[in-house]
């Protein structure tokens, strides 16, 4: 029984009306809350293969996003073709800068997943600020190279003339490689 009278019923009674209160609140809740159906199942699985299908979707438009750029960054030409035309690039670059050509060598093609990597190493000297120069001339993203490797030395203490080692990397897509080969088998 509840009962208030003596402190040791009120301990018990306490308890007893939160359970009564706990057992009516649960009664409340299971009254107005409707059981799971098969409607609320299937709509769930209909809203989850939506949101899949619009990922999906998505995932697709950022793929041809990323090719897009990928091609716009690779060379079509052969690889012949590509070192004399990256050449011509530094020539003038280096005329430009007031710096002096020691070398242009190209390096050990590598193939990475479908892209050839085409890899060459320049050696310039000249002023500081003309090897700082060259170096943001490379940067530009229209000549589709990318600077791998820069190695400044320098060449003569009492002035500003340094020695710099740069690599630059130009990649080429195999894909249009096989392309071009079943082209030219179709010709003929």
């Amino acid at each position: 029984m509840i009962s208030f009278r003596t402190k040791a019923d009120t301990g018990a009674s306490i308890a007893i009306i939160v359970a009564i209160l706990i057992l009516i609140g649960t009664a409340v809740v299971m009254i107005f809350i409707p059981p799971p159906s098969t409607a609320g199942i299937v709509a769930g699985k209909a809203r989850s293969k939506t949101e899949i299908v619009e990922r999906i979707r998505q995932l697709k438009s950022d793929e041809v996003a990323a090719k897009t750029v990928v091609a716009s960054q690779t060379w079509t030409e052969s690889a012949e073709e590509i070192g004399p035309k990256a050449l011509s690039f530094i020539t003038s670059f280096a005329q430009k800068n007031r710096l002096k050509l020691i070398a242009f060598r190209p390096q050990k093609a590598v193939e990475v997943n479908s892209m050839d990597q085409l890899p060459f190493l320049i050696s310039v000297e000249g002023p500081f600020p003309g090897v700082m120069g060259i170096l943001q001339d490379l940067e530009d993203p229209a000549l589709k190279l990318g600077t791998s490797l820069v190695q400044i030395s320098s060449s003569d203490p009492s002035s500003d003339l340094v020695s710099a080692t740069i690599g630059i990397v130009a990649y080429r897509n195999l894909d249009v490689k096989k392309t071009t080969i079943v082209n030219t088998n179709a010709a003929k």
